[in-house]
C-alpha cells in the first residue's frame, strides 16, 4: 500500500524570533496527523477524546511506500510519538529538487504544486502562523481542513512527479531519487541519535578562546597603532583592513568599481568578469585611482571636548532638547592631523583579481598570500588576525551555536538538509556542522564525546575522494596510475607550491574545478597539474561542450545539472565554467558516493545488532559513537560499508568504478583526539 501522510505539531519561538517545531524540543508535542483518508488528533486545546493511535499503526503496518513533503521532519515525529515504520519512503520535496537539476527554486509544497499545476495546499492557517499561534491553539476545524488538503496536495504532487519521471529527459533521475530517499532515512536516524556534548570541555574551550581572543585584540591594536598612528582601524571592516595591509585607499569608489567591473551581473546573478590587464596597465590605474594613507596624530576636539556631540541653542537662546553631532570632528571627538610617515604595510596586489570594492581583498587566503610576499611584521600581523578571526568563528558560530541547541541532557541534534546546495552535497543547521575546519585543526571537536561509559568516537575518511572522483569521471590514465602506485597528490601539490601538505589540499582541488589564478607558484602548479593529467583537462572541455550544446551535464549516476544560459565565451571557455567543472566532482563524490557509504554502514550496524550509533557525516567522513567492546565490529562496518560502494554503484547505477578507493579509520575518546585504528 502507498501511504501519504503529514503531521502538524506545536512549536516554540526561539530568542531570535524563529519557530522551532523539532521533535527533540521537550516542550513540543504532536498535535495531529493526516494519513491517507484518516485524520487523527493527539493533543489540541479543543480535542477531548482519546487519540486513535491504533488506526495509524495499522495503516503503517500495511504500507510499502510512505510519502511526504519534507518527510524527514514527519518521520522523526512519527518515531518520537512511538509509532513504528522501517519501510521505504519517498520525499516529494527531494523529487522536485532532483528534477530542478541544480537550478534554485522554492521547494515549499505550495510552490511545487503550482509548478506542476496540481491540487493546491490550503492557506487557511497562514494568518495564525504569522502571529506565532501554534497548531494546538488554531481552531480545530481549520487545522483538519488544512491538514487534509496538505495530504491531498502531496499525493497529487507525487503522481505528477511519477508522470514526469517516465519522460526521457527525467527517467535517468529515478535511481538518484531512490538513493536520496534511502539516505534520508539514514539521516533521520543520525538526527534522532544526536551527538553527545561534553559541556565541561566546551566551557573550558570557551574560556580559553575568550582569553586568547582578548589578548590578541590588544596585540593587534598595538600593531595597528605602530603602523597607522592614531587612525582607528576596525579589523572587521574589509575596507579599513585594506588601508592597513596595502597602505593605500581608493579616491573614487564608483570609478574604482566600474574600472574593475566589480559587483554581480544582473542577468547571470554571478560575479562580473574582471578585465584582463597587463602589469603596466594595472600600475597606471593604481597610480591614478589610489592615494597613500598617512599616519595620523589625534588631538581632542576643542568644540565638543572629545564628546562628539554639542548642545546647540535656539534663536531665543534656549538649548535644544537633543544633543547635535559635532561638525568640527564629525562626531569622532578627536581631530586627526596627517603626519609625513606613510601608513600600513604596503603589500603589493598581484592582479585585478585582488581588487575589492573598498580597495583590495583581505580574506584569509589573500592575507596569507600577501604575508608570504611581505616582511616579518606583516606575517606576524596576518598570523594574529587570522587566529583572531578564527576564534570569533569558534566562539560565535560554533560554541554559541552548540550551546544554544544542546538539550538539558547534553545532546545536540543538528538538522541535515539534502535540498539546499546546487550540487547535492549536504548542508546542516542548528548548528552548521558541515562548514567547519577539517580534522585536528578544529579544537571544538574535543567536546564531542561518547554517550557510553567507556565508549569512543570512531571516524572513517575517504582518502583524496574528490581527486579520485575526478580521475574516474575523466578516466585519466595518469591519475589512475598514480592512485594505483600510491602517489600522494597533496604532497605533489605542496612540493611545487612550497607549502605544507595540509595547506596544499585546497590547491589540489582547485584545478579539478577549473581554478587557475593565484601566486606565481600556485599558477605554476595549476598548469603542471593539467599537463600531468591531460584527460582531466579534456574532460573539462567536454563538460563545457555538453553544457553549451545540451544545456545540461549528466553524471554516471544519472544526476544532472542544468545550465540553461551557458554559452561559449570569446576566449574559448564557457560561461559558468567553474560550476560546470565543479558540480560533477563535488556531486558525484559527496552526493552520490558518501550517501551510499552511509546507507551501507547503517545496514551493517543493524545486521550486527550493535548498540553503537552513527552520529554525523561531514563531506567525505562518517562518524560513529561506539559502545565499549564493539570497536572491532564497528570498524569492520565502517570499512566494509565505505569500500562496498564500488559494488553498490554497479548494482544501483551499472557503474564500473575502476579507480581504487582508500579509507582511514581513527578512534579516540572524543572527535578531536583520535588515532589511526589498527
Amino acid at each position: 500500500m502507498i501511504t501519504v501522510f503529514d503531521v502538524e505539531t506545536s512549536f516554540q519561538i526561539t530568542e531570535d524570533g524563529k519557530k522551532d517545531p523539532s521533535a527533540k524540543n521537550p516542550n513540543n508535542f504532536l498535535v495531529c496527523m493526516g494519513i491517507n483518508d484518516e485524520y487523527v488528533f493527539f493533543r489540541h486545546n479543543e480535542f477531548k477524546g482519546i487519540p486513535n493511535k491504533k488506526i495509524v499503526q495499522d495503516i503503517l503496518d500495511k504500507t510499502k511506500l510512505l510519502i511526504g513533503h519534507n518527510i524527514k521532519f514527519d518521520l522523526l515525529w512519527l518515531w518520537e510519538a512511538g509509532f513504528k515504520y522501517d519501510g521505504r519512503v519517498y520525499d516529494t520535496m527531494i523529487g522536485e529538487y532532483v528534477m530542478n537539476k541544480g537550478i534554485k527554486r522554492s521547494l515549499k509544497l505550495k510552490h511545487c504544486c503550482e509548478y506542476r499545476g496540481v491540487v493546491q495546499k490550503s492557506d487557511l492557517i497562514e494568518p495564525y502562523l504569522e502571529k506565532n499561534i501554534s497548531f494546538e491553539r488554531i481552531p480545530i476545524g481549520l487545522v483538519e481542513e488544512y491538514g487534509r488538503l496538505d495530504v491531498k496536495a502531496t499525493r497529487s504532487l507525487y503522481e505528477a512527479q511519477m508522470l514526469q519521471l517516465k519522460k526521457p529527459q527525467h527517467k535517468h533521475l529515478i535511481n538518484t531519487l531512490k538513493t536520496m530517499c534511502r539516505f534520508l532515512v539514514v539521516l533521520a536516524k543520525i538526527e534522532d541519535n544526536g551527538i553527545y556534548i561534553d559541556m565541561n570541555t566546551l566551557n573550558n574551550l570557551q574560556q580559553e578562546f575568550e582569553n586568547e581572543h582578548a589578548k590578541l585584540r590588544v596585540e593587534i591594536d598595538e600593531i595597528i597603532y605602530n603602523r597607522m598612528g592614531d587612525t582607528k582601524i576596525n579589523p572587521a571592516s574589509t575596507e579599513q583592513l585594506s588601508w592597513l595591509v596595502y597602505g593605500v585607499k581608493v579616491k573614487d569608489k564608483k570609478l574604482w568599481s566600474n574600472t574593475f567591473n566589480l559587483g554581480i551581473d544582473p542577468v547571470t546573478k554571478k560575479k562580473k568578469k574582471r578585465p584582463r590587464l597587463t602589469g603596466t596597465q594595472l600600475k597606471q590605474i593604481f597610480a591614478r585611482q589610489l592615494e597613500p594613507v598617512q599616519k595620523t596624530k589625534a588631538r581632542q576636539c576643542e568644540t565638543c571636548l572629545g564628546k562628539g556631540v554639542i548642545r546647540k541653542l535656539k534663536t531665543n537662546g534656549q538649548p535644544y532638547k537633543n544633543l547635535s553631532r559635532c561638525a568640527d570632528c564629525d562626531a569622532k571627538g578627536f581631530i586627526y592631523s596627517s603626519l609625513k610617515d606613510k601608513a600600513g604595510f604596503a603589500a603589493s596586489p598581484d592582479s585585478a583579481m585582488d581588487v575589492a570594492e573598498g580597495g583590495f581583498k583581505t580574506d584569509k587566503n589573500t592575507l596569507e598570500k600577501m604575508a608570504r610576499q611581505g616582511d616579518e611584521f606583516l606575517k606576524t600581523f596576518v598570523d594574529k588576525i587570522t587566529r583572531y578571526n578564527a576564534l570569533e568563528v569558534y566562539l560565535n558560530t560554533f560554541i554559541d551555536g552548540i550551546k544554544k541547541h544542546t538539550s538539558d541532557k547534553n545532546y545536540l541534534y543538528p538538522s541535515f538538509m539534502q535540498t539546499v546546495t546546487a550540487t547535492g552535497r549536504l548542508s546542516s543547521r542548528d548548528p552548521n556542522f558541515q562548514n567547519q575546519p577539517r580534522g585536528n585543526t578544529f579544537p571544538i571537536r574535543k567536546a564531542i564525546a561518547s554517550r557510553f561509559d567507556g565508549g569512543s568516537i570512531m571516524e572513517i575518511d575517504y582518502a583524496q575522494l574528490e581527486f579520485r572522483t575526478a580521475v574516474f569521471l575523466a578516466q585519466d590514465k595518469q591519475g589512475i596510475k598514480d592512485i594505483e602506485n600510491g602517489v600522494d597528490v597533496h604532497q605533489y601539490t605542496a612540493d611545487i607550491i612550497g607549502c605544507s601538505r595540509q595547506d596544499a589540499k585546497a590547491h589540489t582541488f582547485k584545478p579539478l574545478y577549473g581554478g587557475m589564478s593565484g601566486t606565481e607558484n600556485e599558477k605554476k602548479y595549476y598548469s603542471a597539474f593539467l599537463k600531468k593529467y591531460p584527460d582531466i583537462k579534456a574532460w573539462h572541455e567536454k563538460l563545457q561542450d555538453d553544457a553549451v550544446r545540451r544545456k545540461v551535464v549528466t553524471l554516471p549516476s544519472g544526476r544532472q545539472y542544468a545550465f540553461p544560459k551557458a554559452e561559449r565565451m570569446p576566449w574559448g571557455g564557457s560561461s559558468f565554467s567553474t560550476q560546470i567543472k565543479n558540480y560533477p566532482v563535488q556531486g558525484f563524490a559527496t552526493a552520490d558516493i558518501v550517501p551510499l557509504a552511509c546507507i551501507n554502514i547503517q545496514e551493517l550496524l543493524e545486521e550486527n545488532n550493535t548498540k553503537s550509533l552513527l552520529i554525523n557525516t561531514v563531506h567525505d567522513s562518517i562518524v560513529a559513537d561506539v559502545y565499549p567492546g564493539e570497536e572491532v565490529v564497528v570498524a569492520s562496518c565502517l570499512g566494509n560499508g565505505c569500500l562496498k560502494v564500488v559494488q553498490t554503484m554497479k548494482e544501483m547505477y551499472d557503474i564500473d568504478f575502476n579507480v581504487p578507493l582508500d579509507v582511514e579509520i581513527k578512534v579516540g575518546s572524543n572527535w578531536l583526539e583520535t588515532k589511526v585504528y589498527a
